[in-house]
């Protein structure tokens, strides 16, 4: 008897779990996912703080809608965090979905990284959803402590040789454009590998140690310097290449590192202007192929 008893008091519970499904998720969410403490941001000496035209920090992690989405993802990736929890609005019923679709659009997430300091930028990122809205980012970076500390070291040292707080920032731009020229080979052993991303020629650490790099390490390299002298800047990205924007003599233009360093047949050194300060008409019709990017996404560069 006692059996039947419980029996229809755990069927009861279900019925009731059922029928009141929308108000038990509403009473977690907003009696106990709401009463968490929640994390605070903490900001890293690399944090360019920066709004764009694409992307803006936010400072609500209580996410309303999906367009709020992107500025959430490129305020944690800005911060420099490893590890960051945010939340689902418990209005906000497909949270949970979109937060997944964007996360799996692989091309939106590289193109934040992009607006980022390169130390805070992410190799990979991993996320966790909650039944009760609540997403947490994972973030691997990446540059190292190590990396980190020699990348400084090399660029520092020349900013202590050859810069002076008197001399026009034409000067500064230049002198390093005509060094990281001067002193890289590109790495065309690596160009075509499939590991390309995770080798060290495609970050700044691959350029100034080992004198070796492909697109992503003289980018990361120039992007770097300019952030030392505060020269607003971003990195600009197409399937195939990216270089620099930077805004400089009061417009943003584009300055593409990789190719003033052109590979020649017969092994001789070139350094060149080509693609020194120049606007976006001017780039496109130099080239069509790697350098045509989505203007939706880099609206500075129109």
């Amino acid at each position: 008897m006692k059996k039947i008893v419980y029996y229809f008091i755990f069927l009861c519970l279900i019925v009731l779990a059922v029928i009141y499904r929308e108000d038990i998720t509403n009473y977690v969410t907003n009696n106990i996912i709401k009463q968490e403490k929640r994390q605070e941001l903490k900001l890293n000496e690399y944090s360019k703080k920066k709004d764009y035209e694409y992307v803006k920090i936010t400072n609500d992690f209580t996410i309303n809608n999906r367009n709020e989405l992107r500025d959430i993802f490129y305020t944690i990736i800005d911060s420099g965090m490893d590890n960051f929890s945010f939340y689902c609005d418990s209005d906000y019923k497909s949270c949970n979905d979109d937060v997944k679709e964007f996360f799996n659009d692989k091309d939106s997430l590289s193109h934040i990284n992009n607006f980022v300091h390169p130390y805070n930028s992410f190799k990979n990122i991993k996320i966790s959803v909650s039944n009760y809205g609540k997403i947490t980012l994972d973030v691997s970076h990446i540059y190292t402590i190590d990396d980190i500390k020699i990348i400084n070291e090399k660029i520092d040292e020349f900013i202590n040789t050859n810069i002076n707080d008197d001399m026009p920032d034409a000067d500064k731009i230049k002198l390093f454009h005509d060094y990281i020229v001067n002193n890289t080979k590109f790495d065309t052993a690596i160009e075509t590998s499939e590991d390309r991303l995770n080798s060290s020629s495609y970050n700044a650490y691959g350029l100034l140690i080992n004198h070796l790099a492909i697109c992503g390490g003289y980018t990361d390299t120039m992007a770097i310097y300019l952030d030392k002298l505060n020269i607003p800047n971003y990195r600009i990205s197409t399937e195939e290449h990216v270089w620099n924007l930077v805004y400089f003599d009061n417009k943003w233009s584009h300055l593409d590192v990789t190719w003033d360093d052109p590979v020649t047949s017969n092994g001789v050194d070139m350094l060149m202007y080509d693609y020194y300060f120049i606007d976006t008409n001017t780039l496109i019709t130099k080239d069509t192929t790697q350098h045509n990017f989505d203007r939706n996404i880099y609206r500075e560069a129109q």
